[in-house]
């Protein structure tokens, strides 16, 4: 599409912007709310951001995730790196007891009771392993790594290729993505931006950051639902709560 075609549509942020912002909207909620709407925030979490891509696609937005995909071996190098990149998050705060958060701001698999515990995982999962990849590339790799080029100039960020590289871009992501996560995943969080921006450089093409993104939360709550209680606790015993991570 040209610029001038682009422009007859408006400005084409609110498809990238509303997703994510919901989403911070129903963590803010669920930070102030009382404990019996904990069932709700498990829904509405992934529910309000996936209804709002839906709505947008079905209106033409995202022209960048109709474009061709990759084969299945380029898939799976980037499951390979989303792997990596998991046990990259995870490896500090379990070698290191410092880093590691205070524990009663921890995912509770049990907040509904042992017999929902699955529900809760599988709703978990939805939203960390599916829907969280999806909004979260949207807005971070193809909005705000395009209009970071062009804010200075007024442009319309749907005239920058997708993955372009420019050092404004590179350091506006890399803060802002940092910026969405809690402070003690700035560790893990600078350095795993960077990679996949690189590889997002490298295989230009939304699809790919978004599959290593789904793999390493994915990869992330499957091995802590496993390894939770398994693992040294820094303190001589085993008994590690990994929940934190989640």
């Amino acid at each position: 599409m040209s610029g001038a075609a682009a422009r007859e549509r408006g400005h084409g942020w609110w498809p990238y912007v509303l997703p994510y912002v919901a989403f911070l909207g129903v963590v803010e909620l669920g930070r102030r709310a009382p404990e019996d709407l904990a069932p709700w925030l498990l829904v509405l979490k992934p529910g309000i951001p996936a209804a709002l891509m839906v709505y947008f696609l079905l209106r033409g937005a995202y022209p960048e995730l109709r474009a061709r995909r990759s084969g299945i071996g380029s898939r799976l190098s980037d499951v390979a790196v989303g792997l990596v990149l998991a046990a990259l998050w995870m490896a500090p705060y379990i070698a290191f007891t410092g880093l590691r958060p205070d524990a009663t701001d921890a995912f509770d698999p049990m907040q509904l009771g042992e017999s929902m515990v699955p529900a809760v995982l599988g709703l978990r999962m939805l939203g960390y392993g599916l829907v969280t990849p999806f909004f979260e590339e949207l807005f971070i790799r193809s909005f705000v790594m395009r209009y970071s080029e062009v804010y200075s100039s007024h442009g319309d960020f749907r005239d920058v290729p997708l993955a372009h590289f420019g050092w404004t871009s590179f350091i506006v992501t890399t803060v802002i993505f940092t910026l969405g996560h809690v402070p003690w995943e700035y560790w893990v969080a600078i350095p795993w931006v960077v990679l996949t921006n690189l590889w997002f450089y490298y295989r230009k093409d939304l699809y790919a950051v978004i599959l290593v993104h789904a793999t390493t939360n994915a990869a992330i709550l499957l091995f802590v639902a496993w390894a939770d209680g398994l693992l040294f606790d820094g303190q001589g015993g085993l008994g590690l709560s990994l929940w934190f991570f989640v």
